[in-house]
């Protein structure tokens, strides 16, 4: 369990485009004004344009919303960047953009279908890399920064952590849940992911460092790990919405869009009953949710947001 009674916070990950931003934060602050959800977001600025970054700084401007800057790790494990350019594009963001709150280390993380000694070879990448990245701040940011514990079994996770007390920071962030999907895209929150996220957590405690959770699902995955962690990201919300489908509390994944092949009738008396457990504008109407994606992106992350508020 955490180590203190403090709640979990949930920061909402953002990839989309700089006018869909600005409008889902009109609709929010017009429709559910009492719940905002972006008060914590994390994205990945090396991965995102110049209209994002500015959209998400106005958050922090305007609404002093907390703001983790991602590394791009899950990028190197796509191949999509390579860690020598990640390094020195990422020193160079961190140099001059000192608005963040959170500023995540690099790392190499590991894949489901990696061998042990490919895995071995990530984490010894990921410590070193951190270390390294780190000492080029000469100490000026070191609370700020959030090394990453990679690792595919107890003894790899804890020699991230070992190696990271000698780290002056205050949280650390794990990474190595379960993969799946192509070129494992998608984390998995399976019954061994969690029991590493427990052994994390008993490590963290006795380190004494905070503990943050990258790329959760959806709600029901959220509601799994909010106990073991400080903090987690999702980016689920806004993936289902364009998937079609929608979050409820305690409840399955639901298409409201009738396209995926299995979900050809949509049971509109279960969505009704399930309504009863979250209310929120844009769930007020189902058609709107069939309708609007931006409607069910926002249904799904006030879904989240009212989970983690009610545990308070």
């Amino acid at each position: 369990m955490r180590g203190d009674n403090n709640m979990v916070e949930f920061y909402a990950a953002i990839t989309v485009s700089p006018s869909h931003i600005k409008k889902m934060v009109e609709l929010l602050k017009k429709h559910e004004p009492k719940k905002w959800a972006f008060e914590n977001v994390i994205f990945t600025p090396l991965m995102a344009s110049i209209g994002t970054i500015l959209e998400i700084k106005q958050l922090k401007v305007r609404y002093d919303s907390k703001i983790i800057f991602d590394s791009g790790g899950f990028y190197v494990q796509q191949n999509r960047l390579d860690m020598g350019k990640l390094i020195d594009k990422l020193k160079e963001f961190y140099e001059n953009n000192k608005w963040g709150d959170w500023y995540v280390l690099p790392d190499s993380p590991p894949v489901s279908s990696d061998s042990v000694d490919i895995a071995w070879g990530k984490v010894y990448e990921t410590v070193y890399f951190a270390k390294s990245f780190a000492e080029e701040f000469n100490g000026k940011m070191e609370k700020k920064f959030v090394p990453v514990v990679q690792g595919i079994n107890e003894k790899q996770i804890y020699y991230c952590i070992k190696n990271y007390a000698n780290f002056n920071v205050k949280r650390i962030g794990f990474g190595s849940f379960g993969t799946c999907g192509k070129n494992n895209q998608i984390n998995r929150l399976t019954k061994e992911s969690l029991k590493k996220l427990k052994y994390v957590r008993m490590l963290a405690n006795e380190y004494g460092f905070e503990l943050h959770a990258f790329g959760i699902g959806g709600g029901s995955s959220a509601n799994k790990i909010k106990d073991y962690v400080d903090s987690f990201d999702s980016s689920g919300w806004d993936k289902a919405a364009g998937f079609g489908d929608i979050f409820f509390p305690n409840s399955r994944t639901i298409n409201i869009t009738g396209k995926k092949q299995t979900h050809h009738q949509i049971d509109y008396k279960y969505i009704e009953q399930l309504t009863k457990s979250h209310k929120c504008y844009f769930c007020k109407k189902i058609d709107n949710l069939k309708k609007y994606r931006i409607y069910r992106s926002l249904h799904n992350i006030l879904v989240i947001y009212d989970m983690i508020k009610s545990t308070a």
